[in-house]
């Protein structure tokens, strides 16, 4: 069976009326469908790291369990078409929306292809060749404020065949805790961008209190970044879209910025490799929907 669009849509009760959010994602030219669902989930597994052999087992080295309404599809590409180029198409709509990596990786990196089709996505026809296969896990947001996770991945089998296994759960609560990126896919993020949107920070100010919240998975990444990279020192770059006067918008975006700061001194991080600023509104450019943000920029000697 072909088709030539697949469209995830998802409707929310939010009270009177009801409102829909989507995920359209358009299908690969001339790609078979040769499975697809879509229902609730009690239990998801979001892989977010390698299959590893793990006290005798193979297992993503990191992962996350979720709930909420799973869309699945399994797609065998034209004769020709190679992984990569299946999974960059789908990587690429993904960007169209706020997209953050959690974990990506490539060929061998990701372990053996056989525990990702068999003890992961239980799908036989997954099994190919370490070298050609790539796997990603993607949070997308969009105005509704429970994001959608979407696993991605590709894989070429010894009969020259090319499938890919595209999963998008809309979860039904935000994680309290965060969902981390990999200290890896951090990285890559300040090597290519020279910066990385600090997630899920979100500016409050109850009884005329400026405070932020850090989730302390994020922040553990964060703090596992620069254990990693001694050398590495970062510009804390805060900002905010308050209806106040711009000096009062620098104000408080220096205050998110230096609280960032002292939650990552407070977890050992010296303070002479973070350097905090606030320039209020003066970057609309990647506000999306936040009213407020920290910007972890790569500072080049």
């Amino acid at each position: 069976m072909t088709i030539k669009r697949l469209v995830i849509v998802f409707a929310l009760c939010l009270a009177s009326p009801v409102f829909a959010t989507e995920l359209i994602v358009q299908n690969y030219g001339n790609a078979r469908v040769i499975f697809e669902s879509n229902g609730k989930v009690d239990e998801y597994l979001l892989a977010l790291g390698s299959y590893k052999k793990i006290a005798g087992s193979w297992r993503a080295d990191r992962q996350q369990r979720l709930s909420g309404n799973l869309a699945r599809y399994t797609l065998e590409l034209p004769e020709g078409h190679s992984a990569n180029n299946g999974f960059d198409f789908y990587l690429d709509q993904l960007q169209n929306y706020n997209i953050r990596e959690l974990f990506h990786c490539k060929g061998r990196d990701c372990g053996t292809s056989n525990s990702w089709a068999n003890n992961h996505f239980k799908n036989q026809l997954l099994y190919g060749l370490d070298q050609f296969q790539q796997y990603g896990a993607y949070e997308v947001t969009t105005a509704d404020e429970t994001p959608f996770y979407v696993a991605l991945y590709s894989v070429q089998r010894g009969n020259k065949r090319v499938y890919l296994q595209l999963d998008v759960l809309h979860v039904d609560k935000v994680i309290e805790l965060g969902i981390a990126s990999s200290p890896e896919s951090i990285m890559k993020s300040l090597e290519t961008n020279g910066y990385y949107v600090f997630p899920d920070l979100v500016a409050e100010d109850a009884k005329g209190i400026t405070n932020i919240q850090i989730k302390q998975a994020h922040l553990q990444a964060l703090v596992d970044v620069l254990a990693q990279n001694v050398d590495l020192t970062l510009a804390l770059v805060g900002h905010d879209y308050s209806p106040v006067s711009l000096a009062q918008q620098e104000k408080l975006s220096l205050v998110y910025a230096a609280q960032l700061k002292t939650a990552l001194q407070e977890k050992g991080i010296g303070a002479a490799r973070l350097t905090p600023y606030g320039i209020g509104s003066l970057a609309p450019a990647g506000r999306g929907d936040r009213s407020a943000r920290v910007e972890v920029v790569k500072i080049t000697e």
